[in-house]
């Protein structure tokens, strides 16, 4: 048994599944097993996992059928793992040196937590920096977050994975079952990290540390870009039912999120510019369910800039709250794309 368990999907991948892997076999930290789940390819990939693994034993491959989906796959990874720590790796990605080290430190230093993450670079297939984002770190505000957004990045995680096992924890379903809840949701791509983390987060048991440890390398055919309409439809959905989710197990008002998500930096089209008769009952079932902490204030002041759909007043809300706090890689994109948006149709 290895420490860390790595799962890495892959699916044609031979681009760039070298690369992957062999950011893993030069980790400070030794103690591991890379997973890789051939996922039905038909081009190289199979063979280059074999050739790696003939370097390093701790390599090892596992393939999957055509079958199955992505959900399918991912969770045939953590099935296969029986290390305590499960550490999530994309096939086009490249982990920094340090990465597991970083991360299982803050594991050992937080013992209630379940999920780590990270933040990360982006680059492009010559790996030249495109830029980086910076995610919430708080758990407190990462539980409110996930009502509105993805605050964590899939490929940047590591999990506590007994328990995951004991919650019953896996992608794309619903595992909290409170009396009361919404009827399970299952989605099988495209959002199933959403529906696992958020529910996580909402539970108080995710946080991110603020080194940069992922290279995330963007190619065009990167999951996010491929499928991106439909990802922001069931993101919303995902929103609502985290929200339903909340209110029966916290005994608050159902109120619905869409009108302040900003999933993919992108604001839902809302009737009229105020959103002034939503705001006060969604913030109010909000503090009720998480408590009014300084990382439940700080996510509620970014919601209330989005409570106008009049550019002027969004932008003067916004620089009074950027006075106050530092404003995040997301909450940056959402207005600026909103802006752009807005100056386009004028």
């Amino acid at each position: 048994m290895a420490r860390v368990d790595v799962v890495m999907p892959v699916r044609n991948g031979e681009a760039f599944v070298e690369d992957a892997i062999r950011s893993m076999m030069v980790q400070t930290e030794r103690d591991w097993r890379l997973i890789v789940l051939n996922h039905a390819s038909t081009d190289a990939t199979g063979e280059i996992i074999d050739q790696l693994g003939g370097e390093d034993r701790r390599v090892q491959r596992q393939d999957c059928g055509p079958a199955m989906t992505l959900s399918d796959v991912r969770n045939a990874g953590f099935d296969r793992s029986d290390a305590p720590f499960v550490l999530l790796h994309d096939a086009d990605d490249l982990s920094v040196p340090e990465r597991i080290a970083v991360l299982l430190a803050e594991m050992e230093r937080r013992p209630h937590l379940v999920l780590v993450g990270s933040n990360y670079v982006t680059v492009d297939t010559q790996l030249k920096p495109l830029g980086t984002r910076k995610l919430p770190s708080d758990p407190d505000r990462l539980a409110v977050a996930a009502l509105f957004s993805n605050p964590i990045a899939q490929p940047t995680v590591m999990l506590r994975r007994l328990a995951l096992d004991k919650a019953g924890a896996r992608y794309g379903k619903t595992f909290l079952t409170p009396s009361g809840g919404p009827a399970p949701m299952t989605v099988a791509t495209l959002v199933e990290d959403y529906l696992m983390f958020g529910q996580l987060a909402i539970e108080g048991l995710c946080a991110t540390v603020a080194e940069q440890l992922v290279l995330y390398r963007w190619h065009g055919g990167n999951t996010s870009s491929v499928g991106f309409q439909r990802q922001m439809e069931l993101s919303l959905d995902i929103s609502r039912h985290l929200m339903a989710l909340v209110a029966a197990t916290r005994g608050v008002a159902y109120c619905d999120p869409t009108p302040f998500c900003n999933h993919g930096a992108r604001l839902e089209p809302a009737s009229g510019t105020d959103l002034a008769e939503q705001w006060p009952p969604l913030r109010q079932a909000i503090l009720a369910a998480f408590g009014d902490t300084p990382g439940v204030r700080r996510e509620l002041a970014f919601r209330s800039v989005l409570g106008t759909r009049s550019l002027p007043a969004m932008l003067a809300r916004f620089a009074r709250f950027s006075l106050s706090y530092r404003p995040d890689s997301d909450e940056l994109a959402t207005i600026r794309a909103y802006a752009a948006k807005t100056v386009r149709r004028r």
